[in-house]
């Protein structure tokens, strides 16, 4: 290996998740101009993703994102032994008093997006505070919330997705919400139990890889006529999960004269298959 190779190797590292494009790019080359190594990530499923694989120093993620929000990405790190250490600073627009919204969300500093330059000055003062403190010292790690007020529309916005998520709940105790390439992004507790792993384990992975081989290609072409179709769609049909036959439903999500998503609906626990003789 080569001397520049090793140097690079021991840069701390950093996941940056915003789902603004400008933040993200503007941030991410200012913190290597700091001699970071920065991954950018502009949702919360992507984030994740790349938390997994790259473990990180520190973590910096937004909090309201698409796909998965800031508050549920934290909360998995915390649950992941690899990775519940990670330092992570939450970046948000929302102000002091809307964090209640998000109880999972046990970041190590909160710093406040402002303009671009102000917003930095403050991430590398987060990123002090925890070289110095480390994740034990949360006092003195709040940068820029003396200008952020609480705004109305927001908490709207955070009332409705909570909203949203309970109904997801309610639609059935085995429920999964996928994105259009087929992936997990919300699970419920009775889906969890049904397969036999938790949600840090399936939020993530692609739903397909919970069937056996010869049944990806059945559920593959499934979704792919659900997200291609022009008006929201549903079908159903009779999945093998681990050992299990389960009768599900598939319904596309539109908004916006768009596919945006599938639900996926157990409609029972299926029955056990039994081994071969």
């Amino acid at each position: 290996m080569s001397c520049d190779s090793a140097e690079e190797s021991r840069l701390p590292s950093i996941v940056f998740a915003d789902n603004d494009r400008l933040v993200l790019e503007a941030i991410g080359e200012l913190l290597r101009s700091k001699g970071y190594e920065v991954h950018l990530a502009q949702d919360g499923l992507e984030a994740l993703q790349l938390i997994r694989e790259v473990k990180p120093t520190y973590v910096i993620l937004d909090v309201v994102m698409p796909k998965v929000d800031g508050s549920r990405v934290c909360w998995m790190i915390r649950q992941d032994p690899l990775l519940r250490d990670t330092p992570i600073i939450a970046f948000s627009s929302l102000s002091a008093r809307d964090f209640h919204h998000f109880p999972d969300l046990s970041a190590d500093a909160y710093v406040a997006k402002e303009e671009i330059h102000t917003a930095f000055q403050n991430i590398l003062g987060a990123l002090r505070h925890l070289e110095a403190k480390g994740r034990t010292e949360i006092a003195g790690g709040i940068f820029g919330y003396d200008e952020v007020r609480s705004r109305e529309i927001v908490a709207e916005m955070l009332l409705e997705t909570r909203r949203y998520a309970s109904v997801l709940t309610a639609l059935g105790p085995g429920t999964m919400e996928l994105d259009t390439d087929g992936r997990i992004l919300r699970i419920s507790v009775g889906a969890c139990e049904i397969l036999g792993r938790n949600e840090t384990q399936l939020v993530g992975a692609p739903v397909t890889s919970l069937c056996p081989v010869r049944e990806q290609e059945t559920l593959r072409y499934l979704l792919r006529e659900l997200t291609s179709a022009a008006q929201s769609e549903r079908c159903r049909a009779t999945l093998r999960f681990g050992e299990r036959e389960i009768p599900v439903q598939l319904c596309s999500i539109h908004e916006g004269g768009r596919c945006t998503g599938v639900l996926l609906i157990m409609e029972s626990k299926g029955k056990q298959i039994d081994a071969p003789e």
